[in-house]
């Protein structure tokens, strides 16, 4: 995978403003991204490279459109970060048919620092120093090195996470796109003129069916069917929730889980009764 470029705003190897750590966390996002794309077969597996990425073994993708959409994605959720938006970011798998959500695999950054503009490039704390200057705080500068030890941890854990998951519909053809749940008192970027608000668009609301919750339990009354498809009918009524890893080094704090659908374990159910 090729290296992200230079932070001219990293020195030494200590992140102490929010534009450094703003991008540190975007190109943890690219990587993770390939990582589910490869995990969960979106994409054949020969498409993609074997590289390593914070010194742990992980794939790219070769295709350039695929590449290239990524990096487009992650601009625009850096886009959003830099607005201070941004609550979480989460890789949605989809069946394209049905457009219905299988996976959403959420990076909860509700907690990440909030600075204006003109305080992206200045130290998160700046105590006075004894000449009457200001001085970086040592306990709020992350040490890269640490940083990259978590990332690896986080992606070890997306990995075996992945291998415990209900398999994805394999007569179903699975697309993802990147999504963002904005903080509460954000604006939303969507019906703006500006360039990097026409980027999103806002998220198609759930449907609601009245009369499915009592489907299911006269289904559930019945005594037909084996205990693994009575499991699945149970999965199909709430999803599934499967926590990942907590991140926290200095100001960047953040919660990885993935959300199984119910939609997903609902094509698991029926698939397994018609064989």
């Amino acid at each position: 995978m090729v290296a992200p470029p230079a932070n001219p705003l990293i020195t030494s190897n200590l992140l102490s403003t929010q534009s450094s750590l703003i991008q540190t966390l975007c190109s943890f996002l690219t990587v993770s991204i390939h990582h589910l794309l490869y995990l969960r077969s979106i994409y054949p597996r020969a498409s993609f490279l074997s590289t390593r990425a914070y010194n742990f073994p992980a794939r790219q993708n070769r295709h350039p459109a695929v590449c290239g959409w990524i990096n487009c994605a992650v601009d625009a959720v850096r886009d959003q970060f830099e607005k201070n938006t941004v609550e979480k970011v989460a890789v949605c798998i989809f069946d394209v048919e049905k457009n219905v959500v299988l996976e959403k695999w959420v990076f909860d950054l509700g907690t990440f620092p909030v600075i204006e503009k003109v305080d992206r490039d200045t130290p998160f704390e700046k105590p006075a120093g004894g000449n009457g200057g200001l001085q970086v705080s040592l306990q709020n500068r992350i040490n890269i090195a640490d940083l990259e030890a978590q990332f690896r941890a986080v992606l070890s854990r997306i990995a075996s996470a992945s291998v415990r998951l209900h398999p994805l519909p394999k007569n179903a053809e699975c697309s993802f796109t990147v999504s963002i749940e904005i903080r509460d008192d954000a604006d939303r970027p969507v019906g703006r003129l500006e360039k990097e608000e026409r980027k999103w668009i806002a998220a198609e609301p759930e449907p609601w069916n009245p009369s499915e919750n009592q489907h299911a339990q006269s289904q559930g009354d019945s005594e037909a069917g084996s205990r693994v498809q009575s499991g699945l009918d149970a999965l199909a009524e709430r999803g599934k929730t499967v926590p990942i890893r907590r991140l926290e080094a200095g100001e960047l704090r953040m919660e990885v889980w993935v959300e199984e659908s119910k939609a997903k374990f609902a094509r698991g159910s029926t698939t397994s009764t018609q064989s």
